[in-house]
């Protein structure tokens, strides 16, 4: 079975939503409306989130009653804090925001591991990004 783009959407998106390791005021969905004028707008203090899916090139899978074809891609996670505030508290989300994702299932979706890529500082701000590879299909 081929699963639609917007089902992949909905379901990766409902598994961060899920995630109780940081406010879901402090994660910023793709393209989303925000109270405050439509803008995410990062926290003063502590850790915050940009949650993102992204797609790689499609593959057959299959034929039935018509090809099947699977989709895999990443969610990746970036996570930010505030610069010279330490690397503890971002280092504990990752690892909490990986639990989460990897190894995790749901109907046509499955996600596999999680990796850690330090991103760096800018400005006034540390990045670090959880990718999470998934095949839909």
């Amino acid at each position: 079975m081929t699963v639609p783009f917007e089902t992949v959407r909905k379901t990766l998106t409902a598994r961060m939503a899920s995630f109780t390791g940081i406010e879901q005021g402090r994660i910023e969905y793709p393209n989303a409306e925000y109270p405050n004028g439509g803008v995410f707008k990062p926290p003063a203090t502590g850790l915050w989130c940009a949650f993102e899916i992204q797609y790689a090139t499609a593959g057959f899978a299959g034929m039935a009653e018509k090809p099947h074809y699977r989709r895999p891609g990443q969610v990746v996670i970036q996570c930010f804090c505030r610069r010279s505030t330490g690397l503890s508290a971002i280092n504990k989300l990752a690892d909490a925001l990986s639990e989460h994702f990897q190894s995790w299932q749901s109907g046509h979706i499955e996600c596999f591991e999680a990796s850690q890529q330090v991103v760096g500082d800018f400005e006034s701000y540390h990045q670090i990004n959880v990718n999470v590879r998934f095949r839909a299909g």
